[in-house]
């Protein structure tokens, strides 16, 4: 199943490097879980959500769905797995909050989201993922 969001593009949530070779193709690249959980936080907090920014020139380009050319992962040296290489994880800030007013809100507002979430603790950014850890949220330290 095939999810396009409201709130974001294609070119916020996947790497320069995957649209340039796949295009529209990439969405099928996404978990679904993921995006219904940041279109609805995203809807719910009334805020611009910045994940990845390259396309107007922005620094940001490997806060969604990165691949093996992708310098985060390329300087790895031994077997490297993350929710971002799977599609299932985006790093954002969000508009006039802190990271930390981010995850309280999501956390204490967990009963909104369609899917179970991990959110990593103690980061200048929001990592959310959609790995089940059997919470509705869970924190966790990277």
């Amino acid at each position: 199943m095939i999810i396009k969001p409201t709130y974001f593009d294609l070119e916020e949530l996947v790497c320069q490097n995957v649209f340039k070779k796949y295009g529209e193709f990439a969405w099928n690249f996404l978990d679904p879980r993921l995006l219904l959980n940041i279109e609805r936080i995203r809807a719910r907090i009334g805020r611009q959500i910045i994940i990845n920014n390259w396309r107007s020139g922005g620094d940001f380009s490997q806060r969604g769905l990165r691949c093996n050319l992708c310098s985060l992962v390329n300087s790895k040296k031994e077997l490297y797995m993350s929710a971002h290489i799977l599609g299932k994880a985006v790093d954002f800030n969000v508009d006039g909050m802190l990271a930390e007013e981010v995850r309280v809100w999501i956390y204490e507002n967990a009963r909104l989201w369609p899917y179970p979430m991990r959110l990593e603790r103690d980061v200048s950014w929001v990592h959310l993922d959609v790995y089940d850890m059997d919470e509705k949220v869970y924190l966790f330290k990277g």
